[in-house]
């Protein structure tokens, strides 16, 4: 009797070990991230525009497609220059999206199907809008440096022909400089005109945004994305920037930026609201994430990773989202990758952006045919995978005319120009069905046009198909919770000019990702790929991309190894069983009740 309960003692260690092994990670360190916009996902008024009800009405759409969190853009109280980036209220809900009631009945919904919400915070400006900035300009006590005030120049020839504090560039072109005749001052826009800069140097600013945080933690948020932070402090002394390549002009781009963005105060004070967030982990058990918005380059962007295996803070990586295209090899993609991965402090997690509301369509910038394969590549590459709405079922950029066009960015540049800039084509309403206006809206005139391939492209149609984009898609979450895919090493391979190949091993078991780039069908076979790179084992078809034609569940044997890809096509193999934390949630829950039969059978 006695051998019984000391093997059965070993196997309840040996199992809770076994668990804790899969499950010690912070859910959002290997979690896929879908990015709600919330004017263009769902509406559920008919006023054409998409709000928080709407997103609660098809909140079971996430988890059906495995979504572990989503990250909404902003909701907050705004004039809508900028689309809800210029904020009059941080802690009210704007009529458009709704109430706090509707956000607070989003988040039940969120919370009953285990999916977490991430809210977009916007750290460096405000509207003008904002009763802050309206005290600024009387300079009424507790608020005269609010924001970021200057006093003019003048010019050497005439002293009376006023000129900007200094020679900086808004990031939406011209002057990054507003004279406020009230106020007899400059203040400073890194953005639009209706978006001054916030000074940080203000105790005042950084207690009441550090305040802000707290109030959205209270009301049950699992984290932020934090808007912009590059431009959160610049250089006290305000000096010019220099042009770059010696050419004057008056496009951001045209402008070095070495003393308005990454100042060293910036990672003090994000390291505090890391710590601010940390503390609500602590208090409730909760883990929650930061992630950060950062176009930078690589060693840059690395130093807003934060410290250490605990911390909560990361930044955005949009390198494949801002180096790649239609025309991208399969070498450069690897050098995107490792780029990445080599630079990365040790103990943080990858993350892999593609798509966002400020970017064009995966399906437009990699190729329509890429789709299935970019979503497959994002998924297997190590940790967080990060994906836009729409991305899912391969939405396409909308053709926006002049006269329909809304985007502020795009129409400050003329009828002629409005296309290089808008972010509208990427902004358009979902596409959920074939029925007017794609099953977005009830109102058949909606906020941007839907794109006018809704009737084919849609996610009913996906789901109602046997072979999708969006089953390509759910397939790939669903893999993603193997051990191999969470915890597994990596390496990227090039075997020839049109094929990249991602290996994950874990604990001798594998997958392989093999992507043909090229323009033609090749076959990949023991001879001329998989003994060549030690992966001539027996394999299984895991899933492939709708372009594929190979069948799920399909056997491979080791020495005999054969697939047949076709152009732009992708498949992904896996060696051995799935070792999912499910099955061995089920195996530990088996053999425990085993254990237990067997005492009462001898007792």
């Amino acid at each position: 009797m006695r051998w019984l309960w000391f093997s059965c003692a070993a196997l309840a260690v040996f199992s809770v070990s076994a668990l804790d092994a899969l499950e010690d990670l912070p859910w959002w360190k290997t979690a896929v991230f879908y990015q709600v916009y919330p004017r263009s996902f769902k509406d559920s008024d008919g006023d054409g525009i998409g709000d928080l009800k709407g997103i609660t009405q098809v909140a079971d759409y996430f988890k059906e497609i495995g979504v572990d969190a989503i990250w909404m853009n902003p909701i907050l109280k705004s004039p809508m220059a900028d689309f809800g980036y210029d904020i009059s209220d941080y802690t009210e809900i704007d009529p458009i999206f709704g109430t706090m009631e509707d956000f607070e009945g989003l988040v039940t919904k969120l919370r009953d199907i285990d999916v977490k919400l991430v809210l977009d915070f916007v750290p460096n400006h405000s509207s003008d809008e904002h009763p802050w900035f309206n005290m600024s300009v009387n300079r009424v006590p507790g608020y005269e440096d609010f924001y970021v005030w200057k006093d003019p120049k003048y010019s050497p020839s005439n002293k009376t022909e006023r000129e900007p504090p200094n020679n900086w560039i808004s990031v939406f072109s011209g002057s990054a400089w507003e004279w406020n005749a009230k106020r007899n001052q400059y203040y400073l826009h890194k953005f639009l005109i209706k978006q001054p800069d916030l000074n940080y140097r203000e105790d005042a600013v950084k207690g009441n945004m550090t305040a802000v945080i707290e109030f959205w933690l209270g009301k049950g948020v699992d984290g932020f994305r934090m808007d912009a932070v590059q431009q959160i402090y610049e250089d006290i002394g305000f000096p010019d920037e220099l042009p770059v390549n010696g050419t004057k002009g008056d496009t951001y781009n045209t402008q070095q930026h070495n003393y308005e963005i990454n100042q060293p105060e910036t990672f003090t004070l994000l390291k505090d609201w890391a710590d601010v967030v940390y503390k609500w982990v602590q208090k409730d058990g909760r883990q929650r994430a930061i992630f950060l918005e950062v176009y930078d380059t690589i060693p840059t962007t690395m130093k807003y990773y934060g410290n250490g295996t605990e911390s909560l803070e990361f930044p955005f990586n949009f390198q494949l989202l801002t180096q790649g295209n239609q025309t991208t090899r399969p070498a450069e993609l690897k050098q995107i990758i490792d780029d990445w991965m080599t630079a990365m402090p040790s103990g943080c997690v990858a993350n892999w952006v593609v798509g966002n509301h400020d970017n064009g369509r995966v399906a437009d910038r990699y190729g329509h045919e890429m789709v299935d394969s970019i979503n497959l590549l994002t998924g297997v590459l190590p940790g967080i995978k990060v994906v836009y709405n729409g991305e899912e079922i391969g939405m396409q950029n909308t053709f926006i005319r002049w006269d329909q066009t809304v985007d502020n960015s795009g129409r400050n540049l003329g009828p002629y120009h409005y296309q290089e800039g808008s972010r509208d084509p990427e902004r358009t309403p979902m596409q959920w069905d074939d029925t007017p206006s794609s099953g977005f809206s009830s109102n058949d005139t909606t906020w941007l046009p839907v794109n006018p391939n809704y009737w084919w492209l849609n996610v009913d149609a996906q789901m109602s198909s046997e072979s999708s984009h969006l089953k390509v898609f759910q397939a790939m979450t669903a893999a993603r919770k193997d051990p191999v895919l969470q915890r597994g090493d990596y390496s990227v391979l090039v075997p020839n000019n049109d094929t990249l190949i991602v290996v994950r091993n874990y604990s001798e078991s594998y997958f392989a990702l093999i992507i043909n780039m090229g323009s033609e069908i090749f076959t990949y076979t023991s001879e001329n790929l998989f003994a060549h790179h030690s992966l001539d084992i027996d394999m299984t078809v895991v899933l492939g991309s709708t372009n594929s034609g190979l069948n799920k569940g399909t056997n491979l044997k080791k020495g005999s190894l054969s697939v047949s890809l076709r152009p732009k096509a992708a498949v992904l193999l896996r060696s051995g069983s799935s070792a999912t934390s499910s099955s061995a949630r089920l195996y530990v829950t088996t053999a425990l009740l085993i254990c237990g039969l067997l005492a009462l059978l001898f007792k």
